[in-house]
């Protein structure tokens, strides 16, 4: 079944929204990750 009806101005906007944040996030983390692993080696490495 073919759905003809277009999405309302609201939730396109929310929908978007909701997206790029997430995106936002997914990169936050990302970065947050990498950072915690070279603080680790830097840790390890003054270690030995």
């Amino acid at each position: 079944m073919e759905r003809t009806e277009s999405c309302s101005r609201e939730y396109t906007l929310l929908f978007n929204g909701i997206s790029d944040a997430i995106e936002e996030v997914e990169g936050i983390l990302y970065r947050l990750k990498r950072l915690q692993a070279e603080a680790e080696e830097v840790y390890l490495s003054e270690k030995e």
